[in-house]
């Protein structure tokens, strides 16, 4: 998960090592991340909370709750063992499964733990964004971002889908939602970077099966092969919000 903090959740840019993720989405100029996804209350968290580095470390990267330190702390004040209170914050199965029970090291095949959607709007709207005023650019900023929340809604109602039964064989439903965690920037990833406003959305891999609300992986296969019609929808609903918002005025600087 290196790219992600050391690149999406800071502008695509390159984060010095040591520099508070606070610190380095300033200096790059992008907002801090948010949550979203109807998968949020089972962990506590609302849409909109701030994404905090400790937490996105926790989830995106080690498959654990979020509040993980404050469950572990709560559950060894009450007496549990250090390894139990460890898996109480855990969801689904361990990635300690993925080692090799001989040699203690990792598999070749490390589990994903997470998805990087990226919503970008047409080319002839990001480079009218860039030479917008102030007043327009945060027009064309409010339709991307309705755009691209309508577009994870209907991932969630329609498309995601969680393994269950012995191997994954079964795919469902998941119970509540997902768990996004979203990131805004402005600027492409090329090494001379230009105007680009668009938003990473860091899907975790983790949601609850709709039959026992236990926590499961995610279908990739359920993800990846609606991939084209995501982007499709969230143009088509992202030029709607444009007309309705500035008609012909969207396609041409002010």
């Amino acid at each position: 998960m290196r790219y992600l903090f050391r690149g999406v959740m800071v502008g695509d840019g390159h984060r010095r090592a040591g520099t508070p993720l606070r610190d380095a989405q300033d200096e790059a100029g992008v907002p801090p991340g948010v949550w979203k996804g109807r998968g949020l209350a089972a962990l506590g968290l609302k849409a909109e909370d701030v994404v905090s580095e400790r937490q996105a470390e926790l989830l995106l990267g080690e498959g654990r709750h979020p509040d993980a330190d404050r469950i572990e702390r709560e559950l060894l004040a009450q007496g549990e063992s250090p390894a139990r209170a460890r898996r109480a914050t855990v969801l689904g199965r361990p990635i300690e499964h993925n080692r090799s029970p001989k040699t203690g090291k990792a598999k070749e095949r490390t589990p994903w733990l997470a998805f990087d959607l990226v919503f970008r709007p047409p080319p002839t709207a990001h480079i009218a964004w860039a030479l917008m005023d102030e007043t327009h650019r945060r027009v064309l900023e409010l339709c991307d971002g309705i755009a691209r929340d309508k577009t994870l809604a209907w991932i969630e109602e329609s498309v995601a889908q969680i393994r269950s039964k012995a191997g994954g064989r079964e795919r469902a439903r998941v119970k509540d939602g997902l768990v996004v965690a979203v990131f805004r920037h402005y600027e492409s990833r090329a090494t001379e970077s230009r105007p680009l406003l668009h938003s990473h959305a860091v899907v975790s891999v983790r949601a609850r099966r709709p039959h026992d609300g236990k926590w499961g992986n995610l279908s990739a296969d359920s993800l990846m092969t609606r991939i084209v019609a995501a982007d499709t929808l969230y143009t088509l609903l992202f030029m709607e919000e444009v007309m309705a918002r500035l008609g012909g005025r969207g396609s041409r600087a002010k």
